[in-house]
């Protein structure tokens, strides 16, 4: 009689552990499959963002051709292309604003095959400097672009070493890889630069203060946002416009005041040439972001418009950038008037 309690109470136990072995094992299937549907919800909801970001670059594809169509010799910063816009989705939001990358000092323009390196230099030195920023920096971006630096010697002995590119640049970030360029330093000189075909021309309809005064130590942070000022809601029509500025003029006719052959010789070298400078663009930078409930997409796009035919071509797409680039105007502009000391 116990023996058969005995086997009745083995019984019970190996039943009510077959029960919490099945509850465990149940429990564990309803939780990786609630897991794997919320992992399927995010993944859609992503590929869902993303291909509105894709259709909101059609867009602006589409609304940059509208612009070239309807004016093919001027691109302003008030026109309608330039105006940051929101639309609604169902559910949530889409945020595009386009920027003219042809508004900022080009870097590569200190690269070896540029006709005018040394004066490209000089520009860009002097936005350091105007940034409050290590003029060494331009040096070291000089020697990173030209392979007869050798400068694999100073980053291949660092802790963790690479190679210096010995080419043009393709995204501003790759500044960060130079000697002197921390995330602060790029934070603060981001806005102002672009990586560019090396025949790409400054607009200066879309160029900020900033960038207009490093083409020159002579021409002050004051002068530039003059000139700013003088483009209006039009923009200059032409280059001459902005030529015959009376900021402008000494800089464009230095040679021709100059007497000796020692002073012309000077003065051609560090006169401006028209060539470089446009009052239209053809490289655009649009920033996409996407909001659908708690799901964020975000796309930086670098799209260039062929000025002869309008065609449309993305050169590159940045997935990584949360936020566009924002120029800090007004912290620039006090950091470059406080008095020393």
């Amino acid at each position: 009689m116990r023996s058969a309690q005995h086997q009745r109470g083995i019984a019970l136990i190996t039943v009510l552990l077959i029960f919490a072995i099945v509850s465990v094992l149940a429990t564990a299937m309803i939780e990786r499959q609630s897991s794997d549907i919320q992992r399927s919800g995010t993944l859609f909801a992503l590929q869902q963002a993303r291909a509105y970001v894709l259709g909101a670059e059609s867009a602006v594809k589409t609304g940059l051709y509208l612009d070239w169509d309807n004016n093919r010799d001027v691109d302003h910063a008030q026109e309608e292309w330039a105006q940051e816009r929101t639309f609604p989705l169902d559910p949530g939001t889409a945020r595009i604003q386009i920027q003219d990358a042809q508004g900022r000092f080009n870097l590569n323009g200190l690269s070896k095959q540029a006709s005018n390196r040394s004066l490209q230099k000089e520009r860009f030195t002097q936005l350091l400097n105007e940034l409050g920023l290590d003029v060494a920096i331009a040096d070291s971006l000089n020697r990173w672009m030209d392979q007869e630096s050798q400068e694999d010697d100073r980053y291949l002995s660092l802790e963790m070493p690479y190679r210096a590119a010995y080419r043009n640049c393709s995204h501003t970030s790759e500044l960060l890889l130079l000697e002197g360029v921390d995330a602060e330093a790029y934070r603060r000189l981001e806005p102002y630069v672009a990586c560019l075909p090396i025949t790409a021309q400054l607009n200066v309809n879309t160029a900020s203060a900033v960038v207009l005064s490093a083409l020159d130590s002579g021409l002050s942070l004051a002068d530039a946002e003059a000139i700013v000022a003088a483009r209006g809601d039009k923009g200059f029509a032409t280059v001459d416009d902005f030529w015959a500025l009376s900021q402008v003029e000494p800089f464009t006719k230095a040679s021709a005041s100059a007497s000796s052959d020692e002073e012309k010789t000077e003065a051609k070298n560090s006169s401006w040439d028209k060539s470089d400078f446009s009052v239209k663009s053809e490289f655009f930078e649009a920033f996409i972001r996407i909001e659908l409930g708690d799901r964020i997409a975000t796309s930086e796009s670098l799209i260039q418009r062929d000025n002869a035919s309008g065609t449309m071509t993305t050169l590159y797409r940045d997935y990584s950038r949360r936020e566009a680039r924002r120029e800090p105007q007004a912290q620039v502009t006090t950091e470059t008037t406080m008095p020393n000391g």
